[in-house]
């Protein structure tokens, strides 16, 4: 009997406990980005002039208000006259809100389309308002006649002038050669 008793015990409290409610999760915070958007195409103008065109498969949009675009990013600077001055593309890139920056990162190439120069880097960062751009990484810098490497540049944001920080090397080569 005192068998069956301390049975009918048990029972009963593994029949309360398994009837209870589950725990509450809403405590959970959620930790993704706010927004994402996909095929970007998007121009920035000035005074209803095309100054900038960003293109990119995915932006994400953070809860900091930062946006974050993972894929491949490419940016075209035009002139006054709307003509294409340069073109930028970089691996991926990332938007500092607070700072009103934008960075990209990986396999940066920037072509000068007029001066016929391409520089290569890292990374470099973008500052839209200054209408300027700038590394402190690596660079490599090809013009028509020459080949300089060095470290960190300041730019112009449609690279009609640039200065480079620390030059390492510079080769000149003959008249002609490809800048790609």
């Amino acid at each position: 009997m005192r068998n069956s008793s301390f049975l009918f015990l048990l029972f009963i409290i593994s029949t309360i406990f398994s009837c209870r409610e589950k725990a509450d999760d809403s405590k959970a915070v959620y930790s993704g980005p706010k927004s994402e958007l996909f095929g970007i195409d998007m121009v920035y103008s000035d005074s209803a002039r095309k100054v900038v065109r960003m293109v990119t498969e995915e932006q994400l949009t953070l809860a900091s208000e930062d946006r974050v675009y993972p894929k491949e990013m490419k940016l075209w600077f035009y002139d006054k006259t709307g003509k294409i001055t340069s073109e930028v593309r970089g691996d991926s890139a990332h938007f500092y809100r607070q700072k009103n920056t934008y960075k990209l990162i990986g396999h940066v190439v920037i072509h000068n389309i007029e001066k016929e120069e391409t520089l290569k880097t890292d990374e470099f960062n973008w500052l839209p308002v200054e209408k300027r751009i700038f590394t402190d990484k690596a660079v490599q810098l090809r013009t028509r006649t020459e080949l300089v490497n060095g470290v960190g540049l300041d730019a112009a944001q449609d690279f009609s002038s640039y200065s480079l920080r620390k030059v390492r090397n510079s080769v000149v080569a003959v008249e002609g050669m490809p800048t790609n």
